[in-house]
């Protein structure tokens, strides 16, 4: 038996059992209408039936089933479009929209958008006034993969950034991350993910999924070594990434500087990063000598 004549079992019983108790959910009203009469909705059901050249019987059976959930889905999804159509380009920052020059705007409370669990941070009573903006990248192969994987591991960002340029909002930029593996820091700073598979192996895998192929940075300078050849950003990743840092720098005035030192942008741990004293953008490397993100994105370039 086909699953969809399987379904029309189940309603046709809970219709049966539920006839009797208008106030009971009820799924035949709730597909063809309230009906001032039994004969009123069959006639309503006839009808659907011979827009759709199926037999009339004036009864909900498997084709009749399968088609109106069909025409009610196009029409949800016509919904959710225009809902999307009209959406503002904005994030969200201690519940207050805040505009940004970016058309790819996910939010967390909206129709498309990812939202992480409260068990993955720390809600933040009364306003934070963030100093830092911290770039990721995830070693994954898209934003919904990196956001599975806070989810599982109990962790937080507050954006991602997609392959396609997209920006995700996660969670309020209000509340506290747990993104950069130090308290006083995760308490001082925003957090973005870019996605970023890194090693060569995948970018085959990126030209299948029609992303084209990832530029590939080579001579990357971190901690005073110099990496292997690896993945890069895409540009329209870096576009968005710019969006974003002028977004809070409007939002909380985090300056749109980089780590320098003698008018050098600084490739390893800076001190005032790591003790949360920085006002500004920085990698995860300026915050530990345990991770090399993002080596090879040049951030004081990136914010001119």
């Amino acid at each position: 038996m086909k699953w969809y004549e399987s379904i029309c079992r189940i309603i046709r019983r809970l219709f049966k059992r539920n006839k009797n108790n208008s106030d009971e959910f009820d799924w035949e009203l709730l597909l063809f209408g309230r009906g001032s009469s039994t004969k009123e909705r069959a006639s309503d059901i006839s009808e659907f039936q011979k827009k759709h050249e199926l037999k009339e019987t004036g009864v909900i059976d498997g084709p009749t089933l399968r088609r109106k959930y069909t025409e009610h889905e196009s029409i949800v999804t016509l919904i959710e479009d225009k809902v999307e159509e009209t959406r503002k380009n904005e994030i969200i920052c201690d519940g207050k929209k805040i505009p940004i020059e970016w058309s790819m705007i996910r939010t967390f409370n909206n129709i498309k958008g990812l939202e992480l669990p409260e068990n993955c941070y720390k809600k933040y009573d009364g306003h934070r006034e963030p100093t830092m903006f911290v770039a990721h990248w995830d070693v994954c192969l898209s934003s919904q993969s990196c956001f599975n994987i806070l989810k599982k591991r109990g962790i937080s960002v507050h954006f991602c950034i997609d392959n396609d340029g997209t920006i995700y909002q996660l969670m309020d930029t209000n509340d506290i991350g747990w993104h950069a593996g130090n308290r006083k820091v995760n308490a001082a700073s925003i957090g973005v993910e870019i996605s970023n598979a890194y090693y060569l192996k995948y970018q085959e895998t990126y030209r299948l999924k029609h992303f084209g192929l990832r530029p590939v940075w080579k001579n990357s300078r971190v901690h005073g070594r110099t990496l292997e050849p690896h993945l890069g950003f895409y540009d329209v990743q870096i576009q968005a990434f710019k969006a974003l840092a002028k977004a809070l720098n409007l939002a909380y005035g985090i300056p749109l500087v980089a780590p320098m030192e003698n008018n050098k942008f600084v490739e390893t741990i800076y001190d005032d990063a790591a003790k949360a004293k920085f006002k500004g953008v920085v990698s995860h490397y300026h915050i530990t000598k345990r991770k090399i993100d993002c080596a090879g994105l040049n951030l004081d370039e990136v914010l001119k």
